[in-house]
């Protein structure tokens, strides 16, 4: 540090200045005023208040013995298949569950490459 030239960054201030501006090397102090200071406070008050009313959102409700998020059940989703009546938990169902309120073993069954007759309100026979 000793051996390097006292005038370095005088030089180095000069050469942003002259490539990037004047305003380059200002000290940002310069610039603030009692306004923006007021308008800072402001702001972050406000996003102290959208923090918290997130965080009192996030509430647990308690449904059939589990505590679930209450965002997830506003959730409209339907996992159910029309044919066979199960509960879909794969990932892969979720084309076939929207398109065709089907499971992909159901979709693969009766609907696959009959989709016409399918969209004509065709279903198979429920079995008793």
């Amino acid at each position: 540090m000793k051996d390097k030239d006292p005038e370095y960054i005088p030089k180095l201030e000069k050469a942003i200045a002259q490539k990037y501006g004047a305003s380059a090397i200002d000290n940002p102090r310069k610039f603030w005023t009692e306004e923006k200071e007021k308008e800072y406070i402001q702001q972050s008050k406000l996003a102290a208040q959208k923090l918290r009313k997130n965080d009192t959102q996030v509430q647990k409700i308690k449904l059939d013995g589990f505590l679930i998020n209450k965002k997830l059940l506003n959730k409209d989703t339907n996992r159910v298949c029309s044919l066979c009546e199960r509960y879909s938990f794969d990932v892969r169902d979720g084309l076939y569950m929207n398109k065709f309120i089907t499971c992909r073993q159901c979709y693969i069954q009766w609907i696959e490459d009959r989709e016409e007759r399918w969209e004509k309100g065709w279903r198979p026979k429920k079995e008793e």
